[in-house]
């Protein structure tokens, strides 16, 4: 049997030693107990179920590796970024880590800034939830001293960042608070970052709330209500502050504003951006538009033409029911097809708050944006001891679209998302008016029933090689290599990156 064949991984297997739970890493996290129903599994189900996939290695076995990732290439060599470690998969069915805890942050951005020849690395730094508890179910409204500890929170709220050139010493640059203060002091404003964009070029797009007045955040799992900023970081060693942009109605002393919201009151709704602003071609390029998850408050489309002064020129705000977060990433990846994807984010396990769509939407005028479709909502396995996802234990609900940033040119018809529980779904997008899910890869749960944080994100990233059709799938068990005929005939050798999936993007690293 062919190495090529062995690795390969049987529709439904078992996988055992997963019962420990993962080391806890991200605020990210959001309400944290269950909510099962009379017809909820009493165990967690250790199968994998796979439709339309191959699964051709795994990384980390049985430890949580869900985090973002990002990708670098120097020559012919490719290296995924992911949680402070990087991990090289030049060979695809033999990844292996390269440079364990070479840098500081989750939430990272890596691009190659053309004009200085360097790779840049970016990586977020921000508050702690005010989460939802057995003890505390409502957050910060049960617990005002949820709040008291963000306020007091010490540590970096912002950006940091690295010359990643050589992934096997990675060099610090540079800090910036997004309150615009000195980064070292001990106690900041704000909130931090949570997702941030960084594109290689002149410009990064920050989601912050850069003082402690932005407070109107409804929902109890966290306290400040995050807008974009934009920084200038022609320099990397020494960024710069352009711009803030906030919806009126965010910051306190805005109490008119606030009264005339939808969500005004409600307690429950995710009024604050998600983030990031992607803007998929650079400003400097001649790029013109942003595109911002804005949870509860909708997408948002931003005219940079006066990058001081970000304009809002677009908005598709769509009624919802409240709760979870119904626009948690814009997915601009087929701009060249005149659409859009946006993705949500479930925050209750147990389908204990609403569903929240996933929106094809038709941008072609950017200043009125129009809904095409929803992404159908998944099904489980014929051979799955449960008949509904929401009877799986943990989160159900789409979450992250491949990451953007990535070597080669996207599938015109083929796209993935994470599901938490529901693993990673494929979808045929050809038709954007009518797409079907057409496949899945679900990984094995890890973690305990008793201990909730063990395993409510079980399926949380994907990051895609489009030119050498493989999907990295980041989980509660590793980081899995899947294959699909779907997206085409994989290619498990090393080869050189001839283009990205941006125009622009990545330009002279070779």
């Amino acid at each position: 049997m062919s190495e090529h064949r062995k690795r390969r991984i049987t529709r439904r297997a078992a996988i055992g030693g997963l019962a420990a739970a993962p080391a806890l890493l991200s605020p990210a996290f959001a309400n944290r107990h269950p909510a099962p129903r009379p017809t909820s599994l009493k165990y967690l189900d250790r199968n994998m179920y796979r439709k339309a996939a191959d699964v051709r290695a795994i990384f980390d076995m049985g430890r949580h590796r869900g985090n973002k990732m990002q990708m670098m290439a120097v020559g012919a060599r490719r290296f995924l970024f992911q949680a402070g470690d990087v991990i090289e998969v030049t060979d695809a069915l033999k990844p292996v880590m390269f440079n364990r805890q070479g840098f500081a942050g989750g939430q990272l951005q890596l691009a190659y800034n053309d004009k200085l020849k360097k790779w840049i690395l970016m990586t977020g730094a921000g508050v702690a939830g005010t989460f939802s508890t057995p003890k505390w179910p409502n957050g910060k409204y049960d617990n005002p001293d949820l709040v008291k500890r963000n306020i007091e929170q010490k540590g970096l709220r912002g950006v940091r960042f690295y010359d990643a050139t050589d992934p096997e010493k990675i060099v610090p640059l540079s800090e910036w608070a997004c309150d615009q203060g000195d980064p070292r002091r001990p106690v900041q404003t704000g909130s931090g970052t949570h997702r941030s964009y960084y594109d290689g070029g002149r410009y990064a797009y920050l989601d912050t709330a850069p003082d402690n007045s932005f407070t109107r955040m409804e929902s109890s799992v966290r306290h400040y209500s995050n807008g974009i900023q934009i920084i200038d970081v022609a320099d990397p060693s020494q960024p710069k502050f352009v711009a803030n942009w906030w919806l009126p109605g965010q910051r306190e002393g805005e109490e008119e504003a606030y009264k005339q919201w939808r969500e005004h009151g409600d307690r429950k709704s995710f009024t604050t951006l998600h983030g990031p602003m992607y803007v998929p071609r650079k400003v400097e390029d001649g790029g013109r538009y942003g595109f911002s998850a804005y949870s509860a408050l909708g997408m948002m489309v931003h005219d940079l033409s006066d990058i001081a002064n970000p304009k809002l020129v677009g908005r598709f705000y769509p009624k919802v029911e409240p709760g979870a977060i119904p626009f948690h990433t814009i997915d601009v990846a087929r701009l060249d097809r005149g659409f859009v994807i946006s993705s949500p984010e479930v925050l209750n396990p147990d389908c204990n708050e609403p569903y929240q769509p996933s929106w094809i939407l038709d941008v072609r005028d950017p200043v009125k944006p129009q809904p095409i479709s929803q992404l159908p909502v998944p099904l489980p396995p014929a051979d799955a001891p449960y008949r509904d996802f929401c009877d799986k234990r943990g989160r159900f609900g789409p979450h992250n679209p491949p990451h953007l940033k990535a070597p080669g040119r996207p599938h015109p018809n083929f796209t993935a998302y994470t599901f938490f529980n529901a693993g990673l779904q494929f979808y045929d997008i050809k038709d954007p008016a009518k797409p079907q899910n057409t496949g899945y890869f679900i990984p094995p749960q890890a973690g305990g029933l008793d201990d909730y944080l063990s395993y409510p994100r079980d399926t949380d990233n994907v990051f895609i090689e489009w030119d050498r059709r493989l999907m990295w799938v980041g989980t509660g068990t590793g980081i899995y290599l899947v294959t699909s005929p779907l997206l085409g005939e994989p290619v498990l050798e090393r080869m050189p990156v001839k283009e990205w999936a941006l125009a622009g993007l990545n330009v002279g690293h070779a």
